[in-house]
């Protein structure tokens, strides 16, 4: 019986010389889009922190006078909050912010023994920029945030 010859498996196809990489082009398109998407990101998130952080100070001034109340309530002793840059006489006292921030407050704020307030009007300040207007009404120690004024450059009306 006569042998026929093995069957070959067909040559296998020549290795795709297809890339194994990115261009520099992709990269740089890729590059592009990110830093895009973070100069859009990145400015109202610092502004959405400096809100954070305006409102975080505003709640503690708003603790430090209610705890004042409290005291005076409690001892029956008026007290006097000042304006940090004014002198202080005998009992007077400072409230205390975090770094870099400060206030004023105009006139001095006097809590009676009952706990009711005098009207007032104070700034919180960042630095040297005035970033609330705080006043307190009805003889509470409430403070309540006052209109901000128009931004620079903003449409007259």
């Amino acid at each position: 019986m006569p042998m026929s010859a093995p069957i070959r498996p067909a040559d296998p196809a020549p290795p795709r010389r297809g890339r194994v990489g990115y261009t520099l082009i992709e990269v740089l398109v890729v590059l592009a889009i990110f830093a895009l998407s973070t100069a859009i990101i990145m400015p109202s998130t610092a502004r959405m922190l400096d809100q954070t952080t305006s409102h975080a100070v505003f709640f503690e001034f708003q603790r430090q006078v209610s705890d004042l109340r409290r005291e005076a309530n409690r001892t029956g002793t008026p007290l006097r909050v000042v304006d940090p840059s004014m002198p202080r006489e005998g009992e007077d006292r400072l409230l205390e912010l975090r770094a870099p921030w400060r206030y004023t407050l105009a006139p001095a704020l006097d809590i009676a023994e009952g706990g009711g307030c005098s009207t007032v009007s104070a700034n919180l300040i960042n630095q040297d920029r005035v970033v609330m207007t705080l006043r307190t009404d009805d003889g509470t120690c409430r403070f309540v945030r006052l209109q901000a004024p128009p931004a620079k450059g903003g449409a007259a009306s």
